[in-house]
């Protein structure tokens, strides 16, 4: 029969522990699964990529909900994206180029001091599925390729998207994600989709946003 102790160990088990590591916040979000290029300049962050690049860290972005990137002072998401290096250029004058790709979805936890760079204990956040399927999800990329298209068509500078191609070898969580990355909105609805609690409620956000931009394609093309 198990005893409490037995139970305490199961929880402390089932606990996901914040791990702490480096932070870099933007005036982007990273969608996991993008691959996002990076010009690092400020000495903070020089210092930041020297230590993820000799030590194969990885890093955490989040937006930056008010203020700048340089500086510092700024109000930044709770909720970001595990960045990783996938290339990097070290330039003589000590800038950085990287490209990164988003991994996981993460949740700040604990803001720690910005010394010698920005840091924080995070936690994983597991991708929930919800109600959502793969068919919903194609639904979803249909419609929205739909409307790039017609955008395109009527002089939009935005690129038509081919649903089959983009769909190709994804699960719901990352399509819903390629979706999410793909689709032409602004940081702050970029940072509602990634913070969206399951796959159904992001495609639930995705539909709306979605409707809003045909609408105003709708608009657009009703004007005398």
């Amino acid at each position: 029969m198990p005893t409490m102790d037995d139970a305490q160990k199961s929880a402390d088990l089932g606990r996901i522990k914040p791990q702490e590591i480096p932070m870099f916040p933007l005036g982007t979000v990273l969608i996991p699964g993008a691959v996002l290029p990076l010009h690092i300049f400020e000495p903070r962050y020089r210092e930041m990529a020297q230590f993820c690049i000799d030590n194969a860290s990885n890093f955490g972005v989040v937006l930056i909900e008010r203020g700048q990137e340089v500086g510092g002072g700024d109000i930044r998401s709770m909720v970001g994206t595990v960045a990783g290096i996938i290339d990097h250029q070290h330039l003589p004058d000590g800038r950085w180029l990287l490209h990164v790709v988003g991994r996981n979805k993460i949740e700040i936890t604990e803001w720690l001091k910005d010394s010698p760079y920005p840091r924080a204990l995070v936690t994983e956040l597991p991708e929930q599925a919800g109600n959502a399927t793969i068919q919903r999800a194609q639904g979803v990329l249909k419609r929205m390729a739909d409307f790039t298209r017609q955008a395109h068509e009527m002089g939009y500078r935005i690129n038509p998207v081919e649903s089959t191609a983009v769909a190709a070898g994804l699960d719901v969580s990352e399509l819903s994600y390629r979706i999410a990355e793909l689709l032409p909105v602004g940081p702050f609805d970029k940072q509602r989709l990634l913070a969206a609690p399951t796959v159904a409620a992001r495609l639930d956000l995705l539909e709306e946003e979605i409707g809003s931009l045909i609408d105003i394609l709708s608009a657009d093309g009703n004007k005398p």
